[in-house]
Parts: structure tokens; C-alpha cells; sequence
């Protein structure tokens, strides 16, 4: 019979050390169980947490497990100022990472064609060309911040081109997208996260309903036009859903794919030695951007909330609980990956949750995949010299691993 402990020892997790370098808390975690009741409000509130890979593995497929958890995000928030942010409920309610089967299955097998391996594999020279731009424009410095001038714009300007949207808007697009990525990733979300975040998707929604409006008067071979015009056994996503996906797409597709080829970047210049195997063997890219996701996961946690009682590790959990995955400590789990802190570019068989899995693994996963091997390989192979110009920093914010900074000197 599984437990259910009335007070639970709540484990401090989300601390600014952890934002550093969460692999110790991981670690001794980890050795000391599964699952763990960890600390997300400042000693007020707390949450189940999974750590290692089969049971983060298990819980992302279970089906009496729910993604519908947008409102348990404001859980941290005065009662009274909840209803405030009932439009961002609403909007990111719709997106399709935080809805269930059978409306997830639905939503997914309209979208999936636009994310086909052959359909992001023909967006490879696309890709290439955007990359080349960026790097042409730092031929002749000595010195750049690589998230601002490659890992931040060239992922926004890809998706940007997919949904068929103006280069002009690209900073607009930054700064919304940075609000969301705060409010999502911050375990003790504040009244500034949540009013940050629903001014963002306001204005992006807003964007697209104006964009779709056009669209549907002038079709053009973009995924606006392509989310308009798919159909599957009769159905077709409503106009709300359109401007909703939209907006997830953008979202994600920019803020994990620029935390992965940072990071990516940051990992090989740690490790010259590495950096000079890539730039020998080129073929390694697939398997070194596989591992880039599994050393530093740009997500580090997701969550589900139980539809029924459950019992999990021994411990009931009660209907209605949340609990986190967290996705970069069962990344870095012995159990499933031999020297887990160690960076190999020719890891096989690298079952990572980077992307989760089950119903819910990333639509995108394909294309993010895509332009971390264009990036990565192709300044490790224009920048030879290429070296850390002073300590990269990361950025405060638990959910999202990436790095605020990546100073370097080309060595020309």
C-alpha cells in the first residue's frame, strides 16, 4: 500500500545556486530517491517532483495524467488577483502542449504536417541561409556575445519566415517571448510574471488575427497558410485555436532552439578538444546536437496533474496534485546514461527526455534539431579560434536552461 505523509518534508530546489548549476541538487537528490516534495513558493507552497529517467519517462505517458495545468501556474498568486488573468489562462489554455487526448490527438494530427521530417529537412537551406547572414555580419569583429548576435535572433527569424511574418517585428517578438519564457519558468510565479506574460500573449494574439485576416486573402506558401487550409476527417482548428498555435509556435520555437545551440556552443568551447573532433567530424553534428540536449536540456522540467488518485514511488498522490518532471536531473541520471556528466559527442542510443515523450513529445523537436546542427557546426567550422572571452552567464529562470551571455573572441 502506497503512503500518503499528512506534511511531507518540502527540499529546497529552486535556488539561485541551482540557476548556476543544478547537477549537485540533482545528483544527491537523485541518490536519494525518484520522488521528492520540493519547495516552489518561498516555503509556502510545495510540489511532488520526479528526478530519474524511467519514472520522468513513465509519468509524461501516463493517461491519468493530465497537461491541462494552466491555472495551477497561478497557485503561487493572492487568491484575489487570479481572476485578473483569466485571458492567459484562456489563450495558453488552447495551446496544444496543455490540452489532453482526445482533443490533443486531434489538434496534433492536423498540425503534424507541417513538422514532418521531410517537410523540416526541406527547410534545411532556408535554415543555412539565415545562419550565413548572421555569421557573415561577424566576419570582420573580433569579439561577440553569441547569444545576442546569433543563439537570441536566428531562431525567431526562422520561425518568423515559417509563419510568414515580418523581419520588422523581430525585437517585439523577443520581448514577448521573453515575458512568457519568465512566467513559465518561474516555479514562484509573481503578479509582474503573470501581468508580463498576458500583456505578451495579448499582443501576439492580436498579431496573428491580423496576420490569419490577410492570409486568408492572399495565401502564401508559409505555415499560417498551411494551418489554414489543413483539414483531417473534417475538421479544421477554429479560429481562437489558429491564433493560439500561433503563438505556441513562435514561443517555442525560439526559446528552447536558442538555449540549445547556446549552450551547445558554450559546452564544446569548455572542451576545445571537443570542439576540434566536430570541426574534423562534421558527420557527428546528429549525435553531438543530441547530446548537447541531454547535457544541458533547455527545458528542465515539465509537469502533469493527476486526474485520479494515484500512487507513485510508494506515495499517493491525490487527485488534483500537480507534479513536476524534471527533465534535466533524469538527463543526467546514472541509471540510464553512462557518465552522465561527461559530454560525448559519439553517445548511441541516447534516449534523452529533452524533448519529453509520450502524446506530448515536441511537435518541433525535428526543426529544432535541424538548426541547432546548422548553427553549431557551422561557427565551430567558420570560427576555428574561437574562445571563451570571460565566463558566460546563465539566465535566472528555472524552467528554461539557457545562457543570458556567451562572450567570446574569434582569434583571428
Amino acid at each position: 500500500m502506497s503512503e500518503n505523509p499528512a506534511n511531507p518534508v518540502r527540499k529546497a530546489l529552486f535556488t539561485d545556486a541551482f540557476v548556476q548549476d543544478p547537477y549537485p541538487t540533482y545528483h544527491r537528490l537523485l541518490e536519494e530517491g525518484p520522488l521528492h516534495f520540493v519547495d516552489v513558493g518561498g516555503g509556502m507552497w510545495g510540489i511532488w517532483a520526479v528526478f530519474s529517467h524511467a519514472v520522468c519517462s513513465a509519468v509524461a505517458k501516463d493517461s491519468r495524467l493530465s497537461a491541462k495545468r494552466i491555472d495551477r501556474m497561478l497557485v503561487t498568486l493572492p487568491f484575489d488577483r487570479q481572476e485578473e488573468f483569466k485571458d492567459l489562462v484562456r489563450m495558453l489554455g488552447m495551446w496544444m502542449i496543455f490540452i489532453d487526448p482526445p482533443e490533443h490527438t486531434r489538434m496534433r494530427k492536423l498540425m503534424n504536417k507541417g513538422f514532418s521530417p521531410s517537410a523540416t529537412e526541406a527547410l534545411r537551406p532556408q535554415v543555412e541561409k539565415v545562419v550565413d547572414r548572421i555569421l557573415d555580419s561577424l566576419a570582420h569583429v573580433s569579439q561577440a556575445d553569441l547569444v545576442n548576435e546569433l543563439a537570441y535572433p536566428m531562431p525567431v527569424r526562422v520561425i518568423s519566415e515559417l509563419l510568414g511574418v515580418p523581419e520588422t517585428m523581430e525585437n517585439s517578438f523577443l520581448q514577448w517571448s521573453a515575458a512568457i519564457a519568465e512566467f513559465n519558468g518561474s516555479p514562484g510565479r509573481t503578479i509582474e510574471h503573470a501581468q508580463n506574460a498576458q500583456n505578451a500573449v495579448l499582443a501576439l494574439t492580436d498579431f496573428f488575427r491580423k496576420a490569419v485576416a490577410e492570409r486568408r486573402r492572399n495565401k502564401d506558401n508559409d505555415l499560417i497558410s498551411l494551418l489554414i487550409d489543413i483539414e483531417a476527417e473534417g475538421e479544421v482548428l477554429t479560429e481562437e485555436e489558429l491564433y493560439a498555435q500561433c503563438v505556441m509556435l513562435l514561443f517555442a520555437g525560439h526559446e528552447t532552439t536558442r538555449n540549445l545551440i547556446a549552450s551547445g556552443i558554450y559546452s564544446l568551447l569548455r572542451e576545445p578538444e571537443k570542439m576540434a573532433e566536430l570541426r574534423e567530424s562534421p558527420a557527428l553534428i546528429r549525435t553531438a546536437v543530441e547530446e548537447f540536449l541531454r547535457f544541458e536540456s533547455p527545458i528542465q522540467y515539465t509537469a502533469r496533474v493527476a486526474m485520479e488518485d494515484i500512487a507513485l514511488c510508494g506515495v499517493r498522490i491525490p487527485k488534483a496534485q500537480p507534479i513536476l518532471c524534471m527533465l534535466g536531473a533524469a538527463n543526467r541520471d546514472p541509471k540510464q546514461f553512462k557518465d552522465p556528466d561527461t559530454l560525448n559527442l559519439n553517445r548511441l542510443n541516447n534516449q534523452h527526455l529533452a524533448f519529453s515523450a509520450g502524446p506530448h513529445f515536441c511537435i518541433g523537436s525535428q526543426l529544432a534539431r535541424m538548426e541547432g546542427q546548422v548553427a553549431i557546426l557551422k561557427i565551430v567550422q567558420r570560427f576555428p579560434k574561437m574562445r571563451l572571452a570571460q565566463p558566460a552567464e546563465w539566465t535566472p529562470n528555472f524552467g528554461f536552461r539557457g545562457l543570458k551571455s556567451l562572450p567570446v573572441e574569434f582569434g583571428r
